[in-house]
């Protein structure tokens, strides 16, 4: 051993159970579901830290897939590529192609749902498509000592405030997504989230209508480094319009947007702030021309 380096111990729980002990013990302790978000980080390997590991990978808990009649619950350990491979029938569109975009093959096969969620300090496609679509997950506080869990919407975890930060040492343990049928489903990535994300946005939106009328209308916008976006007074604004929106209404929904974004707490790049508002206007013309088809 190098000196100065200290060897990680890694711990392996079987079930929840054991999980939630080790947690409680270890509440500083790395989780490591997929490892795909760590491992490409430039941390050297051996280090001086020494920090604890929590293997998830045996847990099968956290690898279920279940469907009701209005919820599909998938546990945080379910891999992207198992998500669309087993929901490829049932998934919402902005999901599934949320997903598929995540990586490679080879990525997706590796990556899980919970760990999508779980990364500290970037907010990518997963948990944007999971906000849009007002999704829940469950959270399981090891400190809580009737080992209780709690139903948390993605939103509030990548939030202006980034609350999520608040939920340490929390488990995720399972994500639960609405199934309801959207008339208009949109996902776009522009720039690399992962490799330049102070230049990148990332959009999801999820509306209804019954032509002409917009029964409702959902958008959420990711800045990658500060959080999710979402305004309820534009949604409000979209959907008090009918189809098709004429070009008076889409530019004074796009300076109401800038000016939101403007008086936001974050603090985006000029760049950035220009890409959010040219794609959520382009998204607005890809749900007009759908409604005239």
């Amino acid at each position: 051993m190098y000196e100065g380096v200290k060897a990680a111990a890694v711990h392996n729980p079987s079930s929840l159970a054991e999980l939630a002990l080790l947690r409680s013990r270890l509440p500083q302790a790395l989780l490591w579901a997929g490892g795909t978000a760590i491992m490409s980080r430039t941390r050297l390997y051996p280090a001086s830290d020494g920090i604890d590991i929590i293997f998830l990978g045996n847990v099968q808990e956290l690898k279920r897939i279940s469907r009701s009649e209005r919820y599909l619950e998938i546990g945080s350990q379910v891999s992207i590529e198992q998500i669309l491979k087993v929901g490829q029938h049932i998934l919402h569109p902005v999901f599934a192609r949320a997903c598929r975009e995540s990586g490679s093959y080879v990525i997706r096969s590796q990556a899980t749902i919970g760990g999508a969620l779980g990364i500290d300090d970037l907010s990518l496609n997963v948990p944007t498509a999971l906000s849009v679509l007002d999704s829940q997950v469950e959270i399981r506080n090891p400190e809580n000592k009737k080992n209780s869990s709690q139903w948390i919407p993605v939103h509030r975890m990548f939030s202006r405030n980034r609350e999520r930060n608040t939920l340490q040492p929390a488990i995720i343990t399972k994500v639960r997504i609405q199934l309801e049928e959207g008339d208009f489903e949109f996902f776009k990535t522009v720039g690399e989230p992962y490799l330049a994300p102070e230049e990148a946005v990332i959009i999801s939106v999820f509306a209804k209508y019954n032509l002409p009328a917009i029964s409702e209308y959902r958008f959420a916008l990711s800045f990658p480094l500060y959080g999710i976006f979402r305004s309820r007074e534009i949604e409000t604004a979209v959907s008090s319009n009918d189809l098709p929106l004429d070009q008076r209404d889409i530019s004074k929904i796009i300076k109401s947007l800038r000016e939101d974004i403007q008086e936001s707490t974050f603090t985006i790049s000029p760049l950035q702030k220009e890409r959010a508002c040219r794609v959520f206007e382009y998204a607005l013309h890809r749900m007009n021309s759908q409604s005239i088809k």
